[in-house]
Formats: structure tokens, sequence, C-alpha cells
């Protein structure tokens, strides 16, 4: 902060500044214009320098104050640059359950987003898009408030008691985007929906020469059952 008052707040602002505030110092400007006497008007600057000498360390500290006013937690909260400030006696245990919370998180937004890069990707879904997502299921759980969306502790247990059901949710969101993917392509129009309907059926052929008896049969009934042949 003393380095960024040197460059923001020169010695000859903080001059200034006091010429501007300081009764005294405004007293003495007055009277050394009005004195005609080169010995007198010297001992008014003389006595000038003196009390501007004696402001000075003070004038300093404020202008140290006034550079860091912007990164005081306060400050740094009214323009919405943190959330709130973090006591110095709990900000061990507050860290911990914090990170923990987030690589939580961003492990579950990493297969969110990886749902979408489905065949050509189309859909385009940002990470604070996917981050809301998750919030959203998290909000249609009973009880759960924006408030408790904040509480570390309350998410993480929250992910450990729905693990079967948000990995169900990632499976609902692949299976959504191949279906968009492939309608997408049969209904193109022209030429690219009669090659891509093609393609899609001699893909699904070659998958089944790689699997079981039992796997072909329960693909073929599942076709059956889908499409009502």
């Amino acid at each position: 902060a003393n380095g960024a008052a040197s460059v923001k707040y020169r010695t000859k602002d903080m001059l200034a500044t006091m010429h501007r505030l300081d009764e005294k110092l405004k007293s003495l400007d007055a009277e050394l214009q009005g004195r005609v006497c080169d010995i007198e008007r010297q001992e008014v600057r003389d006595a000038i320098k003196e009390r501007e000498q004696a402001l000075l360390p003070v004038y300093e500290q404020i202008s140290v104050q006034f550079c860091e006013l912007h990164d005081t937690p306060g400050r740094m909260k009214a323009v919405g640059v943190i959330e709130r400030a973090v006591e110095w006696e709990t900000a061990r245990s507050y860290f911990y359950w914090r990170l923990r919370r987030k690589l939580a998180e961003f492990d579950l937004r990493k297969k969110v987003l990886e749902t979408y890069q489905v065949g050509r990707g189309d859909t385009v879904i940002s990470a604070v898009e996917a981050s809301r997502l998750i919030k959203s299921w998290f909000l249609e759980t009973p009880g759960a408030t924006d408030a408790l969306w904040g509480d570390d502790k309350a998410v993480l247990s929250w992910m450990a008691q729905q693990n079967e059901q948000l990995e169900m949710k990632i499976m609902k969101l692949n299976k959504e985007n191949v279906v968009q993917e492939v309608f997408d392509v049969m209904t193109s129009g022209g030429a690219t929906a009669t090659i891509g309907t093609a393609g899609i059926v001699e893909g699904i052929s070659q998958a089944l020469l790689t699997l079981s008896a039992e796997e072909r049969a329960n693909i073929k009934e599942m076709i059956k059952s889908t499409l009502q042949l």
C-alpha cells in the first residue's frame, strides 16, 4: 500500500491537500501574499515549511489508508467481488469444507458438460450454466433452499446422499443429447438426412456384430418396443 500511495498520492499532492484543508496553512498562504519585504516573506515561508513537515507524517498515513480502501473486505463486498469476509479464527475450517465442496461440485459439473459433447455437440452449455443446473437439482430436494446452497457441508452431504440419483440425471442428460443428435440428423432434410440416417442404421448394425447373442436380442427388443414394429 505504501508503494501504491507513493504513486497515486505523491508528496506534491499531499502538500496541495494540506494547503487546501489546513486552516493554519491557509492563513500563512494569505499572509505570504500580503508581505512585501523579502525577509518577512522568508520568515513566512519557513513557517509554512515547518507546518508542512509537521503535517506530512499524518497525511502519509491518510494516503496509505486511502489507497487501501479498495482492498478492504467491506469495500470488496460492497462492489460484489466477495460474498463475505471470513474470520481468521474460522478460516481453516471454512476453506477446508469450501475446497471439498468445490472439488465435488466441479467433478459433477464436468460430467454435465461432457454430456453435451455427444456427436457434433451443436448444443453448448457453459460452466456457469452447468452449475446453475446442479443448483436446480439441489433445490428440487425437499427442504433445500437458496441459503442452504451456500452451506458447504450441506451441499456435500446432499451429493453423497443423492449420488445414485445424480448419476441417473447424468445418464438421462446423455440420452437426451443422443436423442437430439439423431433427431437433428434424420430431420435435417435433403442428402444430409438420407446419408445421416443410413449412417445411423449402419452404425447400429456394426455395433450389434460386437455384442453377445443376449445383448443383441435385448437391443432388438428395445428397438421393436420403442418403434412399435
